[in-house]
């Protein structure tokens, strides 16, 4: 496995998700099958809600594969679908999920549910016979026992006695008084309020979190604290054992949307009135998810478990998919004797096609596991498992930020080890920051909250969802096949390869470098301190990695690592290093990665005594395996130690004798005991697990892999052990276990502990199965590929250019090309190019965006190649410089997906309730001023708006719809209206009509959309809708003034808008087929929205008779703000404004802790506007504020 092991006492419980949930299809268009992959799943808020909110209204296909390593969670969630399906009252069912405590009739449902499920579950077949079968699934048969096993610990709290009840609940109760009195007032919610969240603090936000923690339930006005005799026993079991071990950060209103109660109260908005709603959603939603199930026979979701960690399970995946196995011969748990083996009903090839699970994914998401494993460990795992579509999405969450104590900022760059565009060159997968302009979904209070009042500074939240870079022109009519994906095969120079690899080696393992950690200490750098104690990575990520990339490139491949072992070897930054070099040795020997002269058998032949542990073997192989019995007191010291006291510190093989000391990371544990028999001279070890495992008496085995030649050098003289990596925080244990920090150290003649064997035991094709599976399915023979050179800046730490050549191969072309024909280089998309002469085409197609005005065309008329440099650009940060694509759709004759706009079910969405108050929607005004960066403030004022791009006038027009809508920024001297008209008054007036239909909360995206019905005017229903017109123009509606090319985006985007929110389909003669999307981007003689949409599911406007002529020409469309990319500029100013004003506008709170003033609140003496309740506050806050201080005089 590619990540560290721990010692394990110190581990959390989340049974419920801490963010609102998302609708996981917002990526795919209606029609489209979702094959959904959940790493990390948690809770099973995202899948009830995607059931509820999803576009595909109940006709599209849902397989959800769900894996955690808790297998409480999983037993938890299964529990919950279950009690849904057989009609389990929302009430009831919010209590035994979300409450600590539970009523006798709450527990006995509990008991009865968990006895129905046992009943079903005595085996995998009785399982999928059952009534549940059809729509819950078990990956193993391991997941369907571990799952079991839990439900069988709940139903055994029933045989308590009433004395046991008590004793039970009072050490809840103490455990959760220890976690209030340590934590204090925390405020849990504000993300859940989305643009709202200053309200919390209006509301004391921590009193939701305070309520819970004393009580054990959820407060709203129907709860009765009185008369809970019973501990809800499925918080009470986990990996940890049977003990209170609930997450200190859990309160079960922030796994839902506050926003709509916040509106509908503004000030006067209670706990209770929180509770209601999110219990009102999900009442909505459980009942959505059984009306969904209610007809065995239609139902079309299906939900599959799997307990375990995630690299395994996605590597195991991949190997069955490519070997066409069940059995892909890696654990499914560090701690663990046993590999994973799926179900062969549901994975092999007896599953039919009903019940076969898939194995590639449209979809991933892997929730904040970046934090937790590494983003790089992710990438390389994960995008093998992504279908390779246009529309396939993969989403990263990260929580922690880079420095707590700095200002907010993006940690994508820090966490991916590399420049973003060449790491997403090499891996063929990129983050949306760096394809798109603009966001639909916001996390500006996410920066709002981590620059100004917030008690957790530690965190910001930020989603980023990764593409497959795809290349489609607008306005262009599509070919049957333009959807499919070409893999592109990188050409490159070996040794800036290997310059690359080694700088992100460097970077990877920077916590080793000990001159930079003094550094850092000195500086007060949190950040270095944390990543010094919380390692994710190991020797066997790096090799991972390059494994990964391997199947991309076409390269001197044994240049590239001959030249990035000897950077390996003559690296001395780190103090460690040439300690780990022989496990970087043995991982590129593994995975078939690189080879070197010693991981041969023939050199350990050479090398081979009399005095080693091989005697006897017929042959020894390059690598064998260390299986180490450690003594049970061995641990004890260790055991002893409060969990809270020892953390989770790092695990690691160890061999070293008197002239070296290596270090392998990668280790297996299990508890057991082992038995040694001899099989054709050499032994063979069978380990037998202790299913008791901590609670056991057994020896701890652990097993790791090394170069066999390391143990003929000194074989009487070395040590075997299993250590305990050296970081700050470990290091209170060396006097424990002295400097070595030894957990157990054995001679390797230490028979009775030490064993040598070929393979680990029990898992004779483990490394088969790694040297014959590319970690990277090569392209197949139906793909199409294209060359691409990559060029490397002369560090090589990043790509700078890429090169495509064109070899004219067709005689009469090569004829044209050398008589000196002119040629010409039109760009067709951001990352595409049409080379055209005398009549012959090329499209040149680069696998990353490219700099369209920097190009260097190399013309060989002789030789009769084409070939074009382009620098490779960055990101879209720059809003001058348009995409040619700005509004990304991927379609061809048969199917349309929006890349860049994510899908909205608008039916679904609540509605705000307008004209309001406008102090209490105060806050829509700082929302819709946030699309805005800094820069692109800085020149909106400008007269000449050719000055800066029609992104920027587009913004400017949808917030003046927002805002007017709204009733703030009422200009006309008649007032609100609900209908709009981008009018272009140099260019025949108004082209379009919007009738408002109402304001909605965009709830999973944290914004707002405005539900509305389009009417572009062109000449071919002028004369029809005249009459309506007129009327129209004698009432009052609001002009939006559009000029310039902001029209064009107008034309670009509004099929976007239509295509978001679609609930029809489209026909055979759909305008887009033969025109392209838009099908019209010039002139008034044709529309650029399709006719498929017209006059379909128009909402309230569609029951306007007044506007009744315009009604056959109406499209329904969903406008929502565009915002930039939070990290991809300074915007701390732009939005420090917006914070200080909404502190200043809707509450008089401390910038700093959120409190109120003791007993007023002082301003600061430089800006004189951001507010503070004591001089410790302003002091603690400086580091942020002193950014922007200056800024708001």
């Amino acid at each position: 496995m590619a990540h560290s092991v721990i010692w394990p006492k110190k581990t959390f419980f989340y049974p419920i998700g801490n963010t609102p949930p998302i609708c996981l299809t917002q990526g795919l268009a209606p029609e489209k099958r979702a094959d959904i992959l959940l790493l990390g799943c948690g809770d099973p808020r995202n899948i009830l809600y995607t059931v509820y909110a999803d576009l595909g209204d109940g006709n599209r296909p849902l397989d959800v594969t769900c894996c955690d390593w808790e297998p409480a969670v999983l037993a938890r969630n299964i529990l919950l679908l279950t009690m849904i399906v057989d009609g389990v009252n929302s009430e009831t069912a919010w209590s035994i999920f979300y409450h600590l405590f539970l009523d006798e009739p709450s527990f006995n449902i509990l008991i009865a549910q968990c006895r129905t499920l046992l009943q079903s579950s005595s085996d995998m077949t009785t399982w999928k016979n059952s009534k549940y079968g059809s729509f819950i699934r078990f990956c193993t048969d391991h997941t369907l026992s571990e799952i079991r096993r839990h439900w069988g610990l709940y139903a055994e709290s029933k045989d308590l006695t009433e004395a046991e009840h008590k004793a039970w609940k009072a050490s809840f109760l103490a455990e959760m008084k220890a976690v209030r009195d340590a934590r204090g007032a925390t405020v849990t919610t504000l993300r859940s309020a989305g643009p709202l969240f200053i309200s919390i603090f209006n509301i004391s936000g921590q009193k939701s979190y305070t309520l819970f923690w004393t009580s054990g339930i959820t407060k709203s006005k129907s709860s009765k604290v009185v008369n809970i005799p019973y501990v809800n026993p499925t918080f009470s079991y986990s990996l940890a054992g049977k003990m209170f071990n609930v997450h200190y950060g859990t309160d079960p209103i922030a796994a839902f949307f506050l926003a709509p109660a916040l509106a509908k109260k503004a000030n006067g908005v209670t706990i209770e009135d929180l509770t209601e709603s999110a219990k009102s959603q999900f009442s909505s939603w459980c009942s959505s998810f059984k009306t969904r199930l209610e007809d065995p026979a239609n139902a079309n979701v299906v939900v599959r478990f799997f307990v375990g960690e995630v690299l395994a399970f996605c590597q195991t995946l991949h190997i069955c998919k490519e070997k066409k196995t069940t059995e892909g011969r890696i654990y499914a748990h560090p701690w663990g004797g046993a590999p994973i083996v799926l179900d062969e009903g549901d994975y092999g090839n007896s599953a039919t096609t009903t019940s076969k699970a898939p194995l590639l994914f449209n979809i991933i998401d892997t929730s904040n596991l970046a934090d937790h494993v590494g983003l790089v460990n992710l990438l390389v795992v994960t995008v093998p498992l992504l279908e390779r579509k246009p529309w396939s999405s993969l989403y990263t969450n990260t929580l922690l930020r880079p420095d707590s104590k700095g200002p907010p900022e993006s940690g994508l760059s820090t966490n991916a080890f590399a420049d973003i565009p060449s790491l997403s060159i090499l891996v063929g997968i990129a983050p949306s920051p760096h394809l798109w302009h603009f966001t639909t979904h916001s996390n500006k209070h996410e920066i709002l909250s981590a620059t100004g009042p917030s008690q957790n500074p530690g965190q910001l939240h930020e989603s980023i969802s990764w593409h497959f870079i795809s290349s489609f022109a607008p306005n262009t009519a599509p070919g049957p096949q333009d959807t499919e994906l070409g893999r592109f095969v990188l050409l490159c120079d070996a040794k800036m390869l290997a310059k690359f690899f080694f700088s992100v080696y460097l970077k990877m393992f920077s916590e080793e470098n000990q001159i930079a950690n003094f550094a850092n200490a000195k500086a007060g750098n949190t950040a270095s301190f944390t990543k010094q104690n919380v390692i994710h990575y190991i020797r066997a990520s790096f090799v991972a990695f390059l494994a990964f990339v391997k199947g991309s490139v076409r390269v001197d491949w044994v240049q590239a690592m001959d030249h990035l072992v000897d950077l390996l070897g003559a690296e001395r930054t780190f103090l460690m290093g040439l300690n780990n070099y022989q496990d970087v040795m043995c991982h590129l020997y593994m995975r078939n990665v690189h080879t070197l002269d010693v991981l041969t058998s023939a050199h350990v032949e050479t090398v081979r005594t009399t005095r080693d542990r091989f005697r006897g073997w017929k042959s020894v192989p390059p690598v064998v395996c260390i299986v180490l019995k450690i003594p049970r007191q061995k641990l004890k010291s260790l055991e002893d130690i409060d969990p809270d006291k020892i953390m989770t510190p790092v695990l690691q093989g160890e061999v070293l004798s008197s002239s070296f000391h290596n270090i392998f990371s990668s280790v297996q544990l299990t508890f057991g005991d082992t038995s040694v028999s001899d099989v054709d001279g050499e032994p063979q070890v069978t380990i037998k697990e202790d299913a008791k495992g901590w609670n056991g008496r057994s020896s701890l085995i652990a097993t790791f892999y090394l170069p066999s030649w390391i143990l003929t050098i000194a074989p009487t003289s070395t040590q075997v052990g299993l250590h305990i990596r050296s970081t700050p925080t470990s290091m209170q244990l060396m006097p424990i276990l002295g400097m070595r920090m030894a957990i157990f150290s054995t001679p390797l003649t230490d028979t009775a502990h030490v064993h040598v064997v070929r393979h680990r035991p029990g898992n004779v094709r483990e490394l088969e199965y790694l040297r014959t599976t590319p970690a990277y399915s090569p392209p197949t023979a139906s793909e199409t590929t294209r060359d691409v050179m990559v060029k490397f800046d002369p560090s090589g730490e990043r790509v700078t250019h890429l090169i495509v050549r064109k070899d004219i191969t067709d005689p009469v072309a090569a004829g044209v090309l050398a008589s000196g024909i002119e040629v010409s280089v039109t760009p067709v998309t951001d990352s595409a190019l049409l080379i055209a002469f005398g009549g012959n085409s090329y499209r040149f197609v680069y696998p990353f965006a490219i700099q369209i005005k920097r190009l260097q065309t190399r013309i060989a008329r002789k030789s009769s190649y084409i070939e074009i440099e382009a620098p490779i650009r960055p990101d879209f940060s720059d809003f001058r410089n348009l995409s040619l694509n700005p509004f990304a759709v991927a379609y061809d004759t048969k199917q349309i997906n929006l890349l860049n706009v994510h899908y909205l079910n608008l039916e679904v969405l609540p509605a705000l309730s307008l004209p309001g108050n406008e102090k209490d929607l105060h806050w829509v005004s700082v929302h819709s001023g946030m699309m805005l960066s800094q820069a692109e403030k800085e020149v909106q004022g400008l007269f000449d708006q050719g000055k800066y791009d029609p992104l920027v006038n587009l913004k400017e027009s949808i917030a003046l719809i927002l805002m007017n809508y709204a009733g703030l920024q009422i200009q006309s001297p008649k007032g609100w209206s609900n209908i709009f008209g981008l009018n272009d008054p140099l260019h025949g007036g108004v082209h379009t009509l919007i009738f408002v239909n109402a304001m909605k909360f965009d709830l999973a995206s944290h914004t707002i959309v405005i539900d509305a019905c389009a009417v572009p005017l062109f000449t071919g229903i002028m004369n029809k809708i005249t009459p309506a017109l007129t009327r129209l123009t004698e009432r009052h509606f609001i002009q939006v003034v559009t000029q310039a090319d902001e029209n064009r985006a107008w034309k670009l985007l509004l099929p976007v808008l239509a295509e978001r929110c679609r609930t029809w389909k489209h026909t055979n003669s759909c305008e887009y087929c033969t025109r392209g999307i838009p099908a019209s981007v010039g002139g008034l003689e044709y529309s650029p929205l399709c006719s498929c949409g017209k006059g379909k599911n128009l909402g309230k406007f569609g029951t306007n008779s007044e506007w009744k002529l315009f009604h056959g020409e109406a499209t329904r469309v969903a406008i929502g703000p565009l915002f930039t990319f939070s990290f991809m500029e300074d915007i701390l100013k732009s939005i420090a404004e917006t914070s200080e004003d909404m502190g200043t506008s809707n509450s008089m709170i401390c910038a700093n802790c959120g409190g109120p003033g003791k007993p007023t609140l002082s301003a600061c003496s430089v800006c004189r506007k951001t507010q503070y309740c004591s001089r410790e506050c302003q002091k603690a806050h400086w580091k942020v504020h002193k950014k922007i201080c200056a800024t708001l005089k």
